[in-house]
């Protein structure tokens, strides 16, 4: 799926998404989150069900 698509499913404006895409953005609303799985056809569960997202591979400030 191209990020451009990503867009037009999840309705998350460009700009927006090149801020997260490039790490520019810090932080990201679980209303961001809900939308982005929303995008890729899965639920929250299935979204955050990645070792990416364990705590101890995260930046938490």
């Amino acid at each position: 799926m191209t990020q451009y698509r990503l867009e037009q499913l999840s309705g998350i404006q460009h700009g927006h998404m090149q801020w997260i895409m490039s790490g520019k953005s810090k932080t990201v609303t679980f209303s961001t989150v809900l939308r982005l799985a929303n995008g890729f056809g899965m639920t929250v569960i299935e979204f955050l069900d990645n070792d990416m997202f364990l705590f101890e591979n995260l930046e938490v400030e």
